[in-house]
């Protein structure tokens, strides 16, 4: 069991996290349960970090939130009944893409050669904003997999007209930047049979 160095007796959040996600073993179950049952603090604690969640999750169903994060993290949330629509693009690769009024998860899984890749910036063009670029230094990507995975915010998404999205993944070296990847989506408004 992980304890917060500042606070010995109190419970940390990776160990309260651990515990709500079902993530620790039996014997850490154990003691957290028991650490709760004589603790106000770590009580309280863990219903501010259970009502955190329950805030993510409302905003990523009403498609209030744009994020890049894992596959695991996407294939935890259509395990939770979530409606996942899901996008896979090769590098360079393209895709005619919409979204039904049933989704509630709008996620773009982009394949990329990351090996070796230490850092990852992307740089976002929407067609219907010509000379714009939206910067996204940074980015976390699985190097293992070759991939980087986008949760597009949703309620944004629906209300665009028809246009083309070019995402280009950058590796940051010394030297500068790579081009790893770049990926076109042509987006259209649902017109319900497709």
């Amino acid at each position: 069991m992980n304890m917060s160095s500042h606070s010995p007796d109190h419970l940390s959040v990776d160990t309260l996290l651990d515990y709500w996600l079902h993530d620790s073993d039996a014997a850490s179950t154990d003691a957290v349960d028991e650490h709760l049952m004589r603790c106000d603090a770590c009580g309280e604690r863990l219903d501010e970090l259970i009502a955190l969640g329950e805030g993510v999750r409302e905003s990523l169903r009403a498609g209030a939130v744009a994020m890049v994060t894992s596959g695991a993290f996407v294939q935890r949330l259509a395990g939770l009944g979530l409606r996942v629509r899901e996008y896979r693009l090769p590098p360079n690769g393209s895709v005619n893409c919409s979204v039904a009024p049933e989704d509630e998860l709008l996620v773009s899984r982009l394949a990329a050669p990351l090996q070796g890749v230490q850092r990852l910036d992307a740089c976002a063009q929407l067609s219907i904003e010509p000379g714009v670029q939206h910067e996204l230094p940074d980015v976390p990507f699985d190097a293992q997999t070759g991939e980087v995975v986008v949760v597009s915010k949703l309620a944004a998404v629906r209300r665009l007209p028809a246009h083309t999205l070019q995402l280009t993944l950058l590796a940051v070296e010394a030297g500068g930047t790579r081009e790893v990847g770049r990926y076109t989506f042509h987006h259209r408004p649902w017109s319900g049979g497709q």
